[in-house]
């Protein structure tokens, strides 16, 4: 079992397993195996580059296995609430001022959590105890899990075409982890812009969305009362009929 620590352990896994190892890795690491989830996802990329396997096939398992996973640690930290096993995290929800925080930022948390590892288990066993629902639970993580599994995948691949051409799977994710080492804080940069692209994309949306509903409703209202108006047929001093008392509430 601990074999599976090792980076080579995992390819060789991957390499004979393939979609079932994505899966299985990928689903244990979510429920706590410290296996750092970019290792799998490059390696599952690795094999997709020697054909082995399909990118978007690959990229759908990977997310499966993720959320499946996150999901268990969401659950069981909703259902065991304050005897969850004891970590280091049961430490940090019990503070009142991570409770607080976590109350008004909550969805950027678990959002954001996906690209942090070390932090995820204590995310979602805060998020499942204290009441979130998973619903909005899956859906912040389903979209982190989409856009770092296909770009882990793609580095993978791009490294065992570009990369390590001719040679071994286990070559190319040596070539793959060490290029991703080194440009860690770049390949963050680009996914935190390219998230921060897409927050700022759906605030644009929504707001334009309820501008133009309110200003559709206006119009709706106005042309309501304008042809109220003009259905009501004027007095003989040319004036709109008055309210009798009775409509007046008099």
């Amino acid at each position: 079992m601990f074999a599976l620590l090792e980076p080579t352990e995992i390819l060789a896994w991957l390499e004979q397993y393939q979609y079932w190892a994505m899966f299985g890795i990928l689903f244990l690491c979510g429920i706590g195996l410290p296996i750092p989830e970019e290792v799998t996802l490059i390696g599952s990329g690795v094999v997709v580059g020697f054909h082995l396997a399909d990118f978007w096939i690959a990229s759908a398992v990977c997310v499966t296995g993720i959320l499946i996973g996150d999901s268990i640690i969401f659950f069981t930290g909703r259902k065991l609430g304050q005897s969850f096993p004891d970590s280091w995290f049961i430490r940090a929800i019990n503070n009142k001022k991570v409770h607080r925080h976590f109350a008004k930022h909550g969805n950027k948390a678990v959002f954001f959590a996906r690209f942090l590892a070390g932090v995820r288990i204590g995310v979602y066993g805060y998020a499942g105890q204290h009441g979130m629902r998973w619903v909005k639970f899956i859906f912040f993580d389903l979209i982190g899990a989409l856009i770092s599994c296909p770009i882990s995948i793609f580095f993978g691949m791009w490294a065992a075409q570009k990369l390590a051409p001719g040679k071994t799977p286990k070559d190319a994710l040596e070539k793959a982890m060490g290029l991703f080492e080194e440009y860690k804080p770049i390949v963050l940069l680009v996914i935190g812009s390219l998230v921060a692209l897409i927050i700022i994309y759906a605030i644009y949306k929504t707001r334009r969305y309820r501008t133009e509903i309110k200003r559709v409703l206006e119009e709706k209202k106005e042309a309501k009362e304008a042809a109220r108006s003009a259905a009501e047929p004027p007095d003989e001093d040319g004036e709109p009929p008055a309210e009798s008392d009775e409509e007046s509430g008099a």
